[in-house]
């Protein structure tokens, strides 16, 4: 190439890295389908095939684990990579693709066959996928560094060093990176790994999950339990920190706990064995993005056989134990909040620091200044992550609706700015996707309250965002 000044001499791109990065989604975020048949299991085109297969008494059966599996005989269903558009589960919540955050890479590479997927069947206990992660890194970075592109542009790297491999993992593939480097060697080539929103102490949301059908009314809740309780996947997210609020006291979930809730005793205590290592786990030049200002599960309550589930969580004093009131003698509460679906304190690892972005926990990767950081970490580019998504903006709005009924979206923010509103067709590409769109209105006595009504009158899968400035904060809602 030459040079912006056309003198003739060769001229690289700044703005590009020469090392190798690997993708890594969250759970659901990878397509299944049967080894035998090729029938595709999850990752549909439509998001309406999802609402109609949780309908079904059975519609979702073919995903759980089978009785070979459990022993460890894989291979019945087989991962086809990452999802290219949005899902649906219930309770779960809407799935998004990650299409956006690999086109921008694409942007900072020197070629684009330096980026690679890793799907992996979330299904199955994380220590495996970690395993096969590790095989991922070094094929790819293998075939990478005898690319012609990677051999053009080694000559201009400083020190002359290598392509490395950088790992951007979301969700629970933070934990499977993180599994990963526990086996010897796996991270000897990773230069940086990202993670964003990875629920490193697990998440309450997990026993939600199991839990669903106890007290919830809908087939496709009780389907979901039915599901959940034979995956390792989802027991593995469960959360390992103290949140079981026991009288006066705050302790850490127990298997025993765990099955009396509708979970698998044995994949619940696997679950807080591997959550004990992971203790140990040092990922190569982490950095983590903390999903912040969205209403979270961070603990809960078991009384005769049932769960409560809490918005808050605990202060605690540096060596840990829990701040009292005086008077009372109560644990004092605090909302801590998350990103819908982890708790923000539950993404921190070591002693990373974590940057905060107030957003969603399925769109941390097609935020625009989440993926300005992932581009800036494989560059160089300062990044502090002061001025991201929303600032402190929550945004609020059921799972599902019905179609034609109205409903509330609300938005939770101290600016003294106007927040707006816009619901888009995810599956329409970008401009058409707005659907509609308007200026929320401050609710009367509530400050940092916004609402807005909404209908939509189509089944379907629709996204909905809120802003006041900066990247909005969206979720996925199904209208039924």
């Amino acid at each position: 190439m030459k040079p912006p000044d056309g003198i003739g001499l060769p001229f690289v791109r700044s703005d590009a890295t020469h090392d190798a990065v690997l993708v890594i989604p969250g759970i659901m975020g990878t397509r299944l389908a049967e080894a035998a048949t090729g029938k595709e299991l999850w990752g549909m085109r439509k998001a309406a095939e999802y609402a109609g297969r949780w309908d079904l008494e059975g519609g979702m059966d073919a995903l759980a684990l089978s009785p070979a599996e459990r022993e460890g005989r894989f291979g019945r269903i087989v991962p086809k990579g990452i999802i290219r558009t949005p899902s649906w589960a219930p309770l779960l919540g809407g799935v998004e693709p990650y299409d956006r955050l690999l086109k921008r890479l694409r942007t900072v590479v020197v070629h684009p066959d330096a980026i690679a997927e890793f799907g992996y069947d979330w299904r199955l206990p994380t220590e495996y996928n970690a395993g096969r992660l590790a095989e991922k890194i070094e094929r790819h970075l293998a075939f990478w560094r005898e690319h012609k592109e990677s051999k053009a542009a080694r000559p201009f790297v400083p020190d002359g060093r290598p392509p490395g491999m950088v790992l951007i993992a979301h969700s629970m593939g933070g934990l499977v990176a993180a599994a990963a480097s526990l086996i010897p060697g796996a991270m000897a080539d990773v230069r940086a790994v990202l993670t964003l929103g990875s629920p490193f102490h697990g998440a309450v949301k997990a026993v939600q999950v199991l839990s669903a059908g106890r007290g919830l009314p809908g087939l496709p809740r009780k389907n979901l339990r039915r599901l959940a309780r034979t995956l390792p996947g989802i027991h593995d997210l469960l959360p390992s920190y103290r949140c079981l609020v026991v009288g006066d006291d705050v302790v850490p979930l127990d298997a025993a706990a765990v099955e009396s809730l509708g979970g698998d005793r044995e994949l619940a205590q696997r679950s807080f064995d591997l959550h004990a290592r992971l203790r140990t786990a040092v990922l190569p030049g982490h950095r983590i993005v903390q999903g912040t200002a969205q209403r979270t599960l961070q603990s809960l309550r078991i009384s005769a056989g049932e769960a409560e589930f809490l918005r808050v969580g605990f202060t605690r004093h540096s060596d840990g134990t829990l701040v009292r009131d005086p008077v009372s003698g109560a644990p004092v509460t605090t909302d801590h909040g998350g990103d819908g679906t982890v708790f923000r304190h539950a993404t921190s690892h070591g002693d990373v620091t974590a940057i905060p972005v107030a957003q969603q926990h399925t769109a941390l990767p097609r935020t625009g200044s989440v993926i300005d950081i992932a581009c800036g970490m494989l560059t160089g580019a300062a990044h502090s992550g002061a001025h991201l998504a929303g600032g402190d903006l929550g945004l609020e709005v059921p799972d599902t609706v019905g179609a034609g009924e109205p409903f509330e979206i609300l938005a939770r923010t101290r600016r003294h700015r106007d927040v707006t509103f816009t619901v888009e067709d995810p599956y329409a590409p970008e401009p058409r996707a707005r659907v509609m769109g308007s200026r929320m209105e401050r609710v009367r006595g509530e400050e940092d309250l916004w609402r807005a009504r909404a209908a939509l009158p189509s089944p379907g899968l629709y996204r909905i965002g809120a802003g006041s400035g900066g990247d909005p904060v969206t979720r996925l809602v199904m209208v039924v």
